[in-house]
């Protein structure tokens, strides 16, 4: 959840924590925190301002890991076939770009 200070979101994170309690659920800690936007990440996504706007890019854990599958795909030691590789990143590719087309990057 995201609010505009940082009171609003220790009294936010208070009221979930008690909430979840009466629900005998754990609020993951992990993952929760009172920080500004930019300084966190959510579903592979990263936050950034320009321009006074907020805007969406890929976050750079997911842009390396991508990275990283494409070089499993295309490394020459995997005595595979062009076609089979080109087949592989056709699979891959078009899901990646799908689901981060949102990014403003």
């Amino acid at each position: 959840m995201y609010v505009r200070s940082r009171k609003a979101g220790e009294r936010v994170l208070a009221g979930l924590r008690k909430l979840y309690g009466q629900l005998k659920l754990q609020v993951n800690e992990t993952k929760s925190a009172v920080a500004l936007a930019t300084e966190r990440k959510f579903l592979g996504f990263s936050f950034y301002i320009s321009t006074g706007l907020v805007k969406r890019r890929v976050a750079a854990k997911a842009l390396t890991a991508y990275k990283d599958r494409i070089r499993q795909i295309t490394r020459r030691s995997g005595g595979k076939s062009m076609e089979q590789v080109v087949e592989k990143l056709r699979a891959y590719m078009p899901g990646w770009k799908q689901y981060f087309k949102l990014s403003d990057s």
